[in-house]
């Protein structure tokens, strides 16, 4: 017992050292992991991103044993419980400052997934609807995010082109050809509707897409919609995918 007491007491800080360099040391192998699974597609891509979130409170439990560990061990009470607490802190800060320089851009986005150029007449999914993925799926817009999303992403509109809506459908269709991604699974030039699915780069989180094509005096209108299938918000990808859309359309 009395052997048991002097080994705590000259070894301040070894717990929460080795628990800190611990998760120090998991959290970037988490946040790489569940990127690595995702785009080898080894896994769901919600699954993998939250592997990859999972990084983030693994980071802040770092942190916060790294301090305590360091706290414990100062002066010379115990350098090699501070070396490793030292170390889980360093590792659980790059971490945390990697993921948090990720999502920044995207902090002040609206917490909504459907994005469209229309929101009081938004284009409607038909094939999309039929796909096996979306089959029990409510795809139509929620009126509730009508207001988020015209405070989120005020510039956002459709475009007007000097072309009958013949030809506006074939240049939407080069549009959603250039989208990275982006795979155009159905073409109605009767009703001026075209739908896609799209595939994110990382996470390979997949979005449904519907372009709307309507007569506009002597030329055409287009409007469009971008419908994420899984998670409450988008960080922004929806409506960055209708803003390049717009962009490429000629």
């Amino acid at each position: 017992m009395p052997g048991s007491s002097a080994a705590k007491s000259a070894s301040p800080g070894s717990f929460s050292a080795r628990w800190s360099l611990f998760s120090g040391l998991a959290a970037p192998l988490s946040a790489a992991g569940g990127v690595y699974l995702a785009i080898h597609e080894l896994a769901d891509a919600f699954i993998a991103f939250r592997i990859f979130a999972f990084a983030v409170p693994l980071g802040l439990i770092g942190l916060v044993l790294g301090w305590i560990g360091l706290l414990r061990a100062r002066g010379e009470r115990n350098l090699r419980a501070k070396r490793m607490s030292f170390a889980g802190s360093i590792l659980s800060v790059i971490t945390l400052s990697a993921i948090v320089g990720l999502a920044l851009p995207s902090a002040g986005f609206p917490i909504i997934n459907d994005i469209t150029t229309d929101t009081d007449d938004p284009p409607q999914f038909l094939e999309c609807a039929q796909l096996e993925a979306n089959r029990g799926r409510d795809m139509s817009y929620p009126p509730s995010f009508a207001q988020l999303q015209r405070s989120g992403y005020p510039t956002l509109g459709g475009r007007t082109l000097p072309v009958a809506p013949e030809q506006a459908v074939d240049r939407a269709r080069a549009a959603l050809d250039s989208l990275p991604g982006t795979e155009v699974v159905d073409v109605d030039f009767t009703a001026g509707r075209l739908e896609a699915i799209s595939v994110s780069s990382v996470f390979r989180f997949v979005d449904d897409v519907v372009v709307r094509v309507r007569p506009d005096g002597s030329g055409s209108r287009i409007d469009m919609r971008s419908k994420s299938r899984v998670g409450k918000g988008d960080l922004g990808a929806n409506a960055a995918r209708i803003e390049s859309f717009m962009l490429a359309l000629r």
